[in-house]
């Protein structure tokens, strides 16, 4: 089963991130946090994927208008 379940408050991803039902993390947010979700995960051996940070993650392909993109 896959779930995406996005969101905020560290009361939520505490106790996703501990659940032991929860086979992987995948964390995009600061580094802080992610070394939070580290530690969790290496005291259960929870398979882990970090982007820390970055605000937004994007793919910026070749054929990109960065001008466009800057006027929204």
């Amino acid at each position: 089963m896959f779930n995406v379940v996005t969101g905020s408050g560290a009361g939520c991803g505490a106790a996703l991130t501990a659940h032991p039902q929860v086979a992987k993390v995948s964390f995009t947010g600061s580094t802080a946090t992610g070394k939070q979700i580290a530690r969790v995960a290496a005291d259960r051996l929870t398979r882990v994927t970090l982007e820390l940070g970055g605000k937004n993650p994007a793919i910026v392909l070749k054929d990109a208008d960065p001008s466009g993109l800057l006027r929204g």
